[in-house]
């Protein structure tokens, strides 16, 4: 009864409305509770030790894609009449396609086996000592170039197909047509159509900034990168059900929180909402 109550931060044998209370004030508290697998060891030392890995190659992977994504779409638009309008909308359709676990496989067995360019699994070499030194950098950075590339491969496409069908729906709107008449430099409409195209897209990034603390179970599994992706992976695997849990309340709680704060921030980026 009492490693139940500590790994699980609830008293089986009280109604089931008293477990739910106890564990919600243990949760609130910071207390997700113990490792089944790893006895002794709490989930939020498991979660902080992983989350750094995530945030950093998430997060350049997806301002990556997302600023390829705009410029193809923002290209694939002005150019809809054009041959390399369909290039860019049929390479975007493609990548987006593919599953990621099918893209970390492929990139894995080009760059790993056939042309052996990168190291095929880890975070680091083993032979640094982790730390704020010149090693350990240069080894993180040369071991997170296939993950963070693999994000940019399967994430770029959707936003490329976003922005190109925003874009669209901008230059049909009737101030962009007065901009024209005016006859406004071309910088200055493009500062209208990029802005203007881009702001249905900011609630999308915004989320999409509160997902990445779940990470990718499929890429970080596949390239057995230490981050909460291949964490939960490792969780499921072993039935290790508090470490589920917590990497599911993390990814849950920042995923509204990115949606509540993307609610406020877009009201002061297009003062019509307000209006």
């Amino acid at each position: 009864m009492d490693q139940v109550r500590i790994i699980l931060n609830v008293i089986p044998n009280q109604p089931l409305w008293q477990q739910y209370i106890q564990w919600l004030g243990q949760i609130i508290r910071g207390n997700m509770g113990q490792s089944i697998m790893q006895t002794g060891v709490p989930v939020t030392h498991l979660i902080f030790n992983a989350l750094p890995w995530t945030l950093i190659t998430v997060s350049i992977g997806l301002l990556i894609s997302f600023i390829i994504g705009v410029l193809f779409g923002v290209m694939s638009a002005s150019w809809r009449e054009r041959w390399s309008s369909s290039v860019i909308d049929n390479v975007g359709s493609v990548a987006h396609a593919i599953p990621q676990f099918v893209m970390a496989v492929a990139l894995l067995y080009i760059f790993t086996v056939l042309i052996h360019w990168f190291p095929s699994s880890g975070a680091y070499s083993i032979d640094v000592v982790p730390g704020l030194n010149g090693p350990f950098i240069l080894s993180f950075l040369y071991h997170m170039i296939l993950p963070v590339f693999t994000y940019v491969l399967t994430g770029f496409g959707s936003w490329t197909l976003l922005m190109k069908a925003s874009t669209v729906t901008v230059l049909k709107e009737d101030f962009m047509m007065a901009a024209r008449l005016r006859g406004l430099p071309q910088d200055t409409l493009m500062g209208y159509l990029g802005w203007n195209s881009i702001l249905p897209l900011f609630t999308s990034f915004m989320i999409s900034l509160g997902a990445m603390f779940g990470g990718s179970i499929f890429i970080e599994g596949t390239y057995a990168f230490p981050g909460i992706g291949n964490l939960l992976a490792t969780a499921i695997n072993t039935r290790d059900y508090p470490v589920m849990q917590g990497c599911f309340i993390l990814t849950t709680a920042t995923i509204i929180a990115a949606n509540l704060l993307a609610d406020f921030a877009y009201s002061k980026l297009d003062p019509r909402i307000t209006a």
